[in-house]
């Protein structure tokens, strides 16, 4: 998975994950992608500044917590949450819990080693990058509403 700033025609800027470069191309030629502040398709890669990897030792500071793509809803807007939680507990409900052993089950049944299953979990952006490089047909969970807090 990569993630890119992106901004729309309206100059909202924005995060998204994509498969690959090739997936992102892909999705903008076609109009896939729209701004979450105004639902406009016109939208293109923002100036990014590149990842610096810096020395581990006794002054380095940690890395801070990767962020979360949040929303601010009004209370006319009740039913989008509504939406998000909904959807949620519809996963939830559909999916077994394998907790960190997502990347291995998802590989097995993958494989066909173990039987085909709706499965949840956790893992790494890394590993989940590399399922998908894999071929395994794997997605983000979106996040209930209660979860950020």
């Amino acid at each position: 998975m990569i993630r890119f700033a992106l901004v729309c025609a309206n100059g909202h800027e924005f995060e998204s994950w994509f498969a690959s470069n090739e997936s992102y191309d892909f999705q903008i030629a076609n109009k896939l992608v729209s701004c979450p502040y105004c639902n406009g398709t016109g939208i293109a890669k923002a100036v990014m500044a590149p990842a610096v990897a810096r020395a581990v030792g006794a002054s380095a500071k940690p890395a801070a917590a990767p962020k979360q793509n949040v929303a601010l809803l009004g209370e006319a807007d009740g039913g989008l949450r509504d939406m998000a939680r909904e959807l949620h507990q519809k996963i939830v409900a559909a999916t077994v819990d394998v907790g960190t052993e997502f990347a291995r089950e998802a590989r097995r049944i993958h494989d066909g080693e173990a039987p085909e299953r709706p499965i949840r979990g956790q893992t790494s952006p890394e590993e989940a990058r590399a399922l998908l490089d894999e071929g395994v047909e794997i997605m983000p969970m979106p996040a209930s509403p209660e979860d950020l807090g």
